[in-house]
């Protein structure tokens, strides 16, 4: 039996649930919900990227019997998840691995690496005929990280673990909830400024994310229709505002005004739970991965109407989660329990860090710069070791005092081995520049391999497109998906896009004649396309997207439609054989065997990007 807080710092509210776990129970034992700041639109942040804690929480943890050290959620811009694919490897060689891919990867201008704690953990899904591990890594700037020990540590609280807040809501619902047999969810947390989305099979996780969103622009949309500022605003989104399913008959035409300008916030939901789902087929390596309902949570999701609106849009399910079922709350008082009513929790997020700090071994990241934990260490381990040696220096007062030559020996000592490590720090010194031009040389040699390999497979592609398309089937657009809004009615993107990295993923865009393509004819035209685009080495799938109803041809009487081409490079890669510099960093260089760039190394220099 472990308790734990959860400090969940929003925009709006400072959320704090205390909570205990004792095997498969969590129990609450006390939760505070403190406003920030009066409703604006404004960012959590001090404009230095530094999160703001309020003074006075300690004082409001106090009060309410709470501890004030805890695990608190971080998310944003400033939390970078990454997903990575390797064969299956020892852990050590596996953590090598990580090291290189994501410490030594992250560096700034110069080759001088940018300081970063990170985490990461295998995920649990289908590997496939290959085998492979789909690993999910998170990454922090320390400096980030300094800087919310720091304002919590001036608001009186202290930081165990620190840690994405996306976690906090996959535990909170792992530990309340009866999960349903090969059920696939989409966790989704409404914010203020942020949504948290998740993607569960039971109970493993296949993706997790921050993205931009939540009930602000449901507040900015209706400021900019009422025009009496964004306090009002709130107002009338909480009270009176209710969102109507698509094709659902409005009232009035002031309804109808209002139906736009929130409908602008729930289409970037829709937008979030589908584009995590395209993301997570591709980085997770689940191409057929569907899900089966929508699970809402966050002050932002309390929108009236949001929920039938997002199903209608999704076309599942979509309800909000419901924390009280799985919580005993017995304990709880009467203002703490109030931070639990309502439909849809907002307490979620806090509750999921109050589990992890509870239970470590819950499933998350640790996001804790080695810095402060060797602080820590130190100050548990070593206060009587500092003792012992204080009463030691008082005990050699006298011996020291008269042994004048003595001190006068050492001093010279000292003098000598300074003198000899700053000789060896400048030996180092160079050493390591050597070590780093040797690294972009390798880099440079593999970063312009990789760009004419794939080459060949654009060339073929397009060869194919031309050869294989119907006459009568229209393209308006190929090329970078990336591209697409900037070379739209351009045509094939050839000579109109430039890129530092190979293009591995391509759009066609086009439409056709309804009545040549009646019912599933099209369909059928697009198989045999696609086909023969499979047939060309270096084109690992190309799959049609689903197209809005409202979305229109250009052209009456046509449709229009959507396909993503996926490429990689099917090529065997050439060697890459670096100079390496002799022990002792005198004397002829002699070639060393070609490996990955190693931890701390600079970025490649690329060549000048072509205009457009």
């Amino acid at each position: 039996m472990a308790t734990g807080l959860g400090i969940d710092i929003g925009t709006e509210f400072v959320k704090v649930v205390q909570a205990r776990v004792s095997g498969g129970a969590v129990t609450v034992t006390g939760a505070v919900k403190i406003p920030r700041r009066t409703v604006t639109l404004d960012l959590p942040e001090d404009g230095t990227g530094n999160l703001i804690v309020p003074e006075g929480l300690a004082h409001e943890l106090k009060r309410a019997g709470l501890r004030r050290t805890g695990t608190v959620g971080i998310s944003g811009r400033e939390v970078i998840l990454k997903y990575l694919a390797t064969p299956p490897m020892p852990p050590e060689k596996l953590r090598i691995y990580i090291d290189m891919e994501i410490g030594g990867k992250l560096t700034a201008r110069g080759g001088e690496a940018t300081p970063v704690t990170y985490d990461y953990r295998l995920l649990n899904v289908p590997s496939g005929l290959k085998g492979d591990l789909v690993i999910m890594a998170g990454v922090c700037k320390n400096d980030y990280l300094f800087g919310v020990h720091s304002a919590l540590k001036s608001a009186g609280l202290g930081a165990d673990s620190i840690t994405p807040s996306c976690f906090g809501l996959v535990n909170a619902y792992l530990r309340t909830q009866k999960v349903p047999a090969n059920e696939t969810v989409v966790l989704v947390e409404v914010g203020h400024e942020l949504l948290e989305v998740a993607i569960l099979e039971e109970n493993r996780l296949y993706f997790a994310r921050s993205a931009p969103g939540g009930g602000k622009k449901f507040t900015a949309a209706l400021d900019k229709v009422l025009k009496l500022g964004p306090a009002k605003a709130a107002e009338f989104k909480h009270e009176r505002a209710k969102l109507y399913p698509e094709g659902t008959p409005v009232a009035s035409k002031q309804e109808l005004i209002f139906q736009a300008a929130l409908r602008e916030g729930a289409e970037n939901i829709a937008g979030a739970v589908r584009s995590s789902i395209m993301f997570c087929r591709t980085q997770a390596k689940l191409p057929k991965l569907d899900y089966h309902r929508v699970i809402l949570s966050g002050g932002g999701a309390r929108l009236n109407g949001l929920r039938e609106y997002l199903e209608k849009k999704l076309g599942r399910p979509v309800v909000a989660l419901d924390l009280s079922s799985g919580l005993d709350m017995r304990k709880l008082d009467a203002e703490s329990a109030r931070c639990f009513e309502g439909e849809v929790p907002d307490m979620a997020v806090a509750l999921g860090l109050a589990i992890i700090d509870a239970d470590p071994d819950s499933l998350h990241f640790t996001l804790l710069p080695l810095k402060i934990v060797k602080q820590r260490r130190f100050l548990r381990k070593t206060v009587f070791a500092a003792s012992a040696g204080v009463v030691l220096m008082a005990g050699l007062v006298n011996p020291i005092r008269n042994s004048t030559q003595v001190v006068s020996a050492a001093e010279e000592r000292v003098a000598f081995f300074e003198q000899k490590k700053a000789e060896a720090k400048a030996q180092k010194a160079a050493f390591q520049t050597q070590l780093q031009q040797n690294r972009v040389l390798a880099q440079q040699a593999d970063y312009y391999a990789r760009m004419t390999r794939m080459g060949r497979v654009y060339l073929q592609l397009y060869s194919q497109v031309r050869a294989v398309m119907p006459a009568d089937i229209v393209l308006t657009y190929l090329g970078p998906a990336s591209d697409r809004e900037a070379n739209v009615g351009a045509g094939a993107g050839v000579g109109n896009w430039s890129i530092d990295e190979p293009v591995r993923e391509f759009m066609m865009v086009g439409h056709y004649e309804v009545e040549a393509y009646p019912g599933i004819k099209f369909h059928e035209a697009w198989g045999k396309v696609r086909a023969k685009l499979l047939e060309i080495p270096g084109v690992r799938a190309a799959e049609l997207e689903l197209q809005a109803d409202e979305e229109k041809a250009s052209r009456p009487g046509s449709k229009p439609f959507q396909a993503k081409i996926f490429l990689q490079d099917d090529s065997r890669q050439p060697a890459v054989t670096p100079l390496a510099v002799p022990k002792g960093g005198k004397g002829p260089a002699t070639p060393e065997k070609a490996g990955p760039p190693a931890k701390g190394a600079g970025p490649a220099t690329p060549p000048a990007k072509a205009g457009r």
